[in-house]
């Protein structure tokens, strides 16, 4: 994304470049349609190793201070551009959203910031309070990490091909690939959070490994050789057949797939490699060099700076459609258009000089904008200074309470799995069953208060396929009461395709129609799932009569200050509400 090759055009490859840049983009903008356009994010990491490896081995010379220049003038003015106008934007209309960012800037800046979310997202809370438009720069820590090594790894594939020749230093490399493509999932845990394995840049070496070995490869005198009838057909073939793979993957991979991390990732890189590899020695390639993909291609780095930003804004506003789809495309767009023009004049002010009415108006254009701006990104430089440590300090105090909780409930673990027994005249308020992700979590002590011989089996960071799997083990156990209180909803969908509405059919079909469920609807006005959630479950009331919804969305809108700094968790005066909403409903459902 970030490098350019001045050997020669290699054709196609903004064709590529478009690819991986549409699928990330839309990705962001509908996961739900897209889910595994992420993907897209290790095509850019093979094409780095690739560009980068395929210029310096086939250069005179390797200049150190003139590539890390490049390097520079590359990534920080439209880097500085983005932040700024971001801070700026953010501090007027958004300022809660601000507190604690400096940390974050400061990783960012400094090429580390994949490093630093894996250390704030740990675990959900952190996931969910530290909500920032720059969450998708974790990917330019990584890749800011490979440029400042590359030297080294450049003059160690050198050493190599003096001792073992061109041949056995790539195979070398090859091998080396692959044995850091084991890595991820030597690492990957079962059920357990996959932020470290997907930001981690020793878990994505291989993918740059890989681009490097082709770069390598593309230097050799076979690779200079002209192509056979035979061989084109061959290229012609293999990246067509390619495209299927990775359309497939980027419409069914799912980031939560433990395939992706168990050798996935792996295989979808390998395809990436092999359509690159084709696509670079096919010479119909240039048929792809349509305007449409040099321009996508060119600007590929400037569209991934500003998508997020865009997207956070509006998704922050609850703004959503068709509409507002349209609406966020359009503003990338013409950001990018701006900060990359703006770039370049910085840069290379004498390509913005000449003749002519179109270069004025396109001076003149980038000029008033970059004055209006001036003043948005004063603000953001403002912003930035004046932001607080109040997000830190609040993710560390909700994340003491959540371990206490934690604590507490691991501690009231009942030796036996025996319910009490329900009452016939009364609501059954002792054999409850409790189970709900960190929400639910955070009020388990006041549960327990009201409902004393309930049982609560809640944890940070449970999806709704985690908590439907708990259920089947506690069903499995009997130790599930004849009334169940669900709260799952408010770290990913339960409704909107099938593979999140299969896990919530499953925990209605494993209850039964006998058992009472009270599923308490999610409050999450920063995330673009809550009112699809909330629909899924009005609407499964027709179908499941068992189903009463405890509707904790609108109680908690309307007492603010019933919720944490992230508007999800509740406070202490918050607790007490969830818990007794709970029990009037029940309270309620058993006078009826």
């Amino acid at each position: 994304m970030t490098y350019g090759c001045h050997k020669r055009h290699i054709p196609g490859l903004d064709f590529l470049k478009t690819l991986a840049i549409l699928g990330v983009t839309f990705f962001h903008l509908m996961p739900d349609v897209l889910p595994g356009g992420y993907l897209g994010v290790s095509f850019f990491f093979v094409l780095t190793g690739y560009l980068l490896a395929y210029q310096a081995d086939g250069s005179q010379h390797f200049g150190l201070i003139s590539y890390y220049l490049k390097r520079g003038r590359r990534i920080y003015p439209s880097l500085f551009i983005v932040l700024l106008t971001t801070l700026g934007v953010f501090s007027l209309v958004a300022p809660e959203t601000m507190g604690g960012v400096r940390q974050e800037v400061l990783s960012i800046v400094l090429g580390y910031n994949n490093w630093w979310q894996i250390k704030e997202s740990a675990d959900y809370f952190s996931r969910m309070a530290a909500a920032s438009p720059f969450t998708h720069l974790w990917f330019l820590g990584v890749e800011l990490q490979y440029y400042l090594v590359w030297p080294l790894i450049f003059a160690f594939f050198v050493a190599l091909k003096e001792l073992m020749g061109r041949r056995g230093a790539t195979v070398f490399f090859a091998l080396l690939s692959f044995a850091t493509a084991a890595l991820m999932p030597f690492l990957y845990t079962p059920a357990a959070d996959v932020t470290r394995l997907y930001y981690g840049t020793d878990t994505r070496l291989y993918a740059f490994l890989f681009g490097a070995v082709m770069g390598f490869m593309e230097n050799s005198r076979e690779a200079l050789q002209p192509n056979s009838l035979g061989k084109n057909v061959f290229l012609v073939l293999t990246a067509f057949c390619s495209l299927i793979p990775l359309g497939v993957a980027f419409l069914w991979l799912d980031g939560a797939n433990p395939l992706v991390y168990q050798g996935g990732m792996l295989v979808i890189t390998l395809v990436f490699c092999a359509t690159l590899g084709a696509v670079a020695h096919l010479p119909a390639a240039q048929v792809l060099d349509k305007p449409l993909f040099s321009w996508l291609g060119k600007h590929s780095y400037g569209l991934f700076l500003w998508q997020y930003p865009v997207i956070f804004l509006f998704e922050h506003w609850g703004i959503t459609g068709g509409v507002a789809l349209a609406t966020e495309i359009g503003i990338i767009l013409a950001l990018t258009l701006w900060s990359d023009a703006l770039s370049a004049m910085l840069l290379r002010p004498r390509s913005f000089m000449g003749a002519g009415r179109a270069v004025f108006v396109k001076v003149a254009a980038v000029f008033v904008v970059t004055v209006f701006a001036s003043f948005i990104m004063g603000y953001g430089c403002y912003g930035l200074a004046a932001s607080s440590p109040d997000k830190d300090e609040a993710q560390t105090k909700l994340a003491a309470q959540l371990n206490r909780e934690a604590a507490k409930l691991q501690n009231k673990e009942a030796t036996s799995n025996a319910v009490p027994a329900k009452k016939d005249n009364a609501p059954d308020l002792r054999g409850i069953t409790f189970i709900g992700d960190s929400v639910m979590l955070g009020a388990a002590s006041e549960i327990n208060r009201l409902f004393p011989e309930a049982k609560v089996n809640a944890e940070v960071s449970r999806y709704v396929n985690g908590g439907a799997d708990e259920l089947e083990k506690l069903v499995a156990e009997g130790s599930v009461g004849d009334t169940v209180v669900v709260h799952l909803g408010t770290n990913g969908p339960i409704a909107g395709s099938e593979r999140y509405e299969v896990h919530s059919r499953r925990i209605f079909e494993m209850l039964g129609a006998k058992r009472k469920i009270f599923w308490l609807n999610t409050h999450a006005p920063h995330l673009k799932w809550q009112n699809t959630n909330n629909e899924f479950l009005q609407a499964a009331v027709k179908t499941h009569p068992n189903l009463t919804v405890i509707d904790w969305h609108s109680e908690a809108a309307k007492h603010p200050a019933w919720l944490t700094a992230d508007g999800i968790h509740p406070t202490e005066e918050g607790i007490k509400a969830y818990a007794a909403l709970i029990r009037d409903v029940i309270v309620k459902s058993g006078a009826e």
